[in-house]
């Protein structure tokens, strides 16, 4: 792929404490308080610390607006957390903006393994200085651009990983690709996990991200890493992607003239639902098939999922997909969305 950075890699800042307005400040002021990427400690009781991630992608707020409200609530800097508290706070000029990134920066989620982007130095200041923290676990939080259940994605299958999911929800999604995400790092040095809190700014998210922070610094760590009852109810793995090839007009619905591939309306009602084999998913002008399934070998498995006929596009076989959405933005920066697949565990990885 090639290299996509036109700007600056920005700083990280260390901070050794919660910064003066950080608990009122709105989102897309945050970069009055912090001057780029910041790693801060918040002090606690003693103890290894909690680090939470948080505006790896600008636009997805619940996990900033729900740790914002965590600590002021427990009054922090003035008073100590149950335990502390290491936080992340990734893309600052994006969040500045309301934008997932910016035109010519990495993907903030996309940095933590490999050297394509030059962001990936400051990934590697970040994981060395959670390493050196010893964490006692790790939560990378997330925002949804189309219509999901909160679930917690794993990169392991042991029980305390899947504890840390299952006490956000019964609904956990196991994957290693993109493997350049931050939980998959996180996942080498502590209990990891990825939050997907719904869609940003709904009230009812916030106030579970919020909930689920509190037990994670009050709980135990035996308490915390006890996978509850029927913990594994509905777990996933997810097997592909699906991927828009490159410079496509795209549109949901009724689509114009202009459109070179044109969405059912209802896509994003699909996710999470066993769609069966035949459904379709939308049309198409031209001879190239507009749409490209990629398995986590990186091989381009699209015959496998999907049959172009008519320049129509149907499912081959029953899949469950997941993050289908109808942002165009995200769709060309990052996919349509993926495909995964009932997983029963048979023994702990």
């Amino acid at each position: 792929m090639e290299h996509l950075n036109h700007l600056p890699v920005p700083a990280l800042h260390r901070l050794e404490r919660l910064p003066e307005g950080f608990t009122d400040t709105p989102v897309e002021k945050i970069g009055s308080i912090l001057l780029g990427p910041s790693l801060i400690w918040i002090e606690g009781e003693p103890g290894p610390p909690l680090f939470v991630s948080i505006l790896l992608h600008g636009n997805e707020t619940t996990g900033f607006d729900a740790t914002q409200r965590l600590l002021k609530a427990y009054d922090a800097p003035r008073r100590p957390l149950p335990r502390p508290l290491l936080l992340f706070v990734g893309n600052v000029a994006a969040a500045g903006l309301g934008l997932r990134t910016l035109d010519g920066q990495a993907d903030y989620n996309r940095i933590w393994h490999d050297e394509r982007y030059p962001e990936h130095r400051l990934a590697q200041e970040v994981l060395a200085e959670i390493a050196k923290a010893s964490p006692l676990a790790a939560i990378d939080l997330h925002n949804n651009t189309g219509k999901n259940p909160h679930y917690g994605c794993v990169n392991r299958l042991d029980d305390a990983t899947l504890s840390l999911a299952r006490r956000f929800s019964k609904t956990i999604v196991w994957f290693t690709e993109p493997h350049e995400v931050i939980s998959i790092a996180l996942s080498q040095i502590c209990p990891s996990v990825t939050l997907e809190c719904g869609v940003s700014g709904n009230a009812a998210g916030t106030s579970h991200v919020e909930r689920y922070l509190q037990n994670c610094l009050e709980l135990s760590a035996e308490e915390l890493f006890t996978p509850p009852p029927n913990h594994l109810s509905d777990l996933f793995h997810t097997t592909a992607k699906i991927v828009v090839r490159d410079r496509l007009r795209l549109e949901f619905g009724v689509c114009g003239n202009e459109a070179d591939l044109c969405l059912r309306k209802d896509l994003e009602t699909l996710n999470f639902e066993r769609v069966p084999e035949g459904a379709e998913l939308g049309s198409y002008r031209g001879n190239a098939p507009p749409l490209v399934v990629i398995d986590n070998d990186e091989c381009d498995v699209t015959n496998r999922y999907l049959r172009f006929s008519e320049e129509r596009i149907f499912t081959r076989l029953p899949i469950v997909p997941s993050m289908f959405t109808r942002d165009v933005r995200v769709i060309m920066q990052d996919c349509l969305g993926y495909i995964m697949e009932p997983y029963e565990v048979k023994g702990t990885v």
